[in-house]
């Protein structure tokens, strides 16, 4: 029984993957997933500037992911949170390792590994093209992360998070809460911008600044995180956590 059921999944697996794969925009490379998300993104601003003229929000056009441009300590905050601090310390998880954690994700058993978060921002890409149920997703998440390093996947996921109508992607989340640009932000800075986006997405207690006694606990515990990781350095974090919140003097 279980033999026969092997060479079943064998003969149909390569079938559904073929059909869920053609029910998506081509993601055959980096620039086929770069335009897919433009396209996306540029509408929906393009949306948002028809509903609301707001000629200081961010511009239309976005533009392609660069690792580069995203701050160390925000990377750091971001990996930190999604569980996975060591995230670039291991290799890429590839080959056998990669399909099983697909397959068993399927089931909502995830193997330990730096892979589960190689999987969450890659699927997380997938959706934001289109992606829809877990299989078609999977596929997705499958194509994407053949042609992205470790790096891009997080440039590209921290690029393309929609955290509020226009409001995509952590550069213009800087904008929006701090009215800063993103590399001008300082350490506590980018501990709130980290309580704003996912896994915490708390953008809108962030850009209100209500409760504040509870958002400056919550930011020093990423920042205390950080420095558990030895992310940071402990004078860093003292530094960091003496600062005032940064929303309360944006508003």
């Amino acid at each position: 029984m279980g033999v026969l059921l092997a060479v079943t999944l064998v003969l149909i697996a390569p079938m559904i993957y073929l059909y869920e794969s053609s029910k998506l925009p081509p993601l055959d490379s980096e620039f086929d997933l770069e335009r897919a998300l433009r396209n996306s993104i540029e509408s929906e601003r393009r949306s948002q500037k028809m509903v609301v003229y707001e000629p200081k929000k961010d511009p239309i056009e976005w533009k392609r992911p660069d690792f580069e441009r995203l701050p160390k300590n925000l990377v750091a905050a971001y990996i930190s949170e999604r569980g996975c601090p060591t995230y670039f310390q291991t290799p890429r998880e590839d080959g056998w390792p990669w399909t099983k954690r697909l397959l068993l994700g399927l089931l909502n058993i995830e193997p330990p590994g730096d892979g589960w978060c190689e999987e969450v921002f890659a699927w997380n890409l997938a959706t934001r093209v289109g992606a829809k149920g877990n299989i078609q997703s999977m596929v997705a998440t499958h194509k994407i992360h053949r042609f992205l390093k470790k790096d891009a996947l997080v440039a590209y996921d921290l690029h393309s998070l929609r955290l509020d109508l226009g409001i995509i992607g952590v550069e213009a989340a800087s904008d929006d809460l701090f009215h800063k640009p993103l590399l001008e932000l300082s350490l506590a800075e980018l501990a709130e911008l980290a309580l704003a986006i996912p896994p915490n997405s708390a953008f809108n207690q962030i850009k209100n600044c209500k409760n504040g006694v509870q958002i400056r606990q919550a930011r020093d515990g990423v920042i205390d995180r950080l420095k558990a990781f030895s992310l940071i350095p402990d004078s860093e974090a003292r530094a960091a956590k003496d600062q005032e919140l940064a929303c309360k003097r944006s508003n």
